[in-house]
């Protein structure tokens, strides 16, 4: 069993250029190198969340929030999710898996796995206003910027402001249409470090046939459970990638393909060639 790269939140820094040690120089080629950091962090909104009391956690079920509470993967496994920004599909919303099939990036998918709210009103991720709960807004303004719409910035946006303005209507606000269009116009526009990481993440291993996943080391597989963030958890969903065998080719060949992208081609050739139009819930490992 190929055992899986592992690539958390800590160890996607900007690599530092090399240097010739003869002439002090760079390489030529080492700008290519360089990784773009996602600000999403897994580990510190569940370190967050287990510190916060009954009645904070109420304040969040209020906003409709409750699932986020009971996340329990910590960290995310960031070339799953450079790969699945590669192979989406802008035309039809859908991540093209290589011989396996579709899944679709829409309001259903993202709520199966985040459980946020799927409400009436849009999300005003736009002007700038300021005013309300203290709490609220506080969380509000982190589940935005490292979970639901992080991009690679070091600062929340101001577009963040005027959601803070109203809400009393935060739960009624369709956030899943929110995140998975956010994702979309990310991956149409080739911004493949923007968007919600933990959807599709969890998206994918969650949708995959795990007969044949050995979780012995991991506590058994994930519970039945109405959404994914709240079964999932870190060991489990390397358990899954390290018996993926489109996985196991991803972990060993990234870094040698030069990226995502390169891997992509790669992978294209070394794949079933035809993949499968139909939607099924489960894809064969």
């Amino acid at each position: 069993m190929a055992r899986v790269h592992r690539q958390n939140d800590d160890d996607d820094f900007i690599d530092p250029p090399q240097h010739n040690r003869a002439t002090g120089r760079r390489k030529e080629g080492d700008e290519k190198k360089k990784r773009i950091r996602n600000r999403a962090s897994q580990e510190r909104l569940t370190t967050l969340t287990g510190r916060f009391t009954d009645d904070q956690k109420g304040a969040a079920a209020e906003m409709g929030m409750q699932a986020l509470m009971n996340v329990r993967c910590t960290n995310l496994i960031n070339p799953v999710c450079d790969w699945l920004g590669e192979i989406y599909d802008p035309a039809s919303r859908e991540f093209v898996i290589p011989g396996r099939g579709r899944l679709r990036l829409n309001e259903e998918s993202v709520f199966c796995t985040l459980g946020v709210p799927r409400g009436q009103i849009k999300v005003p991720y736009e002007a700038r206003t300021t005013h309300g709960d203290v709490f609220k807004m506080k969380l509000l303004m982190y589940l935005i910027s490292a979970v639901f719409a992080p991009t690679t910035s070091l600062c929340p946006s101001n577009k963040c402001l005027p959601i803070l303005a109203k809400l009393e209507d935060v739960k009624n606000m369709n956030w899943c249409k929110f995140i998975a269009d956010f994702l979309h116009d990310a991956f149409s526009n080739k911004m493949y470090q923007n968007g919600c990481r933990l959807h599709l993440m969890l998206m994918y291993v969650d949708c995959l046939d795990l007969s044949t996943v050995d979780f012995t080391r991991t506590g058994g597989p994930p519970p039945t459970h109405k959404f994914a963030v709240s079964a999932w958890t870190i060991n489990a969903v390397k358990a899954v990638l390290a018996a993926d065998r489109l996985m196991a080719k991803h972990a060993i060949d990234y870094n040698m393909f030069g990226g995502p992208q390169n891997f992509g081609k790669w992978m294209d050739v070394h794949s079933t060639p035809s993949c499968p139009t139909e939607r099924g819930h489960l894809l064969s490992i």
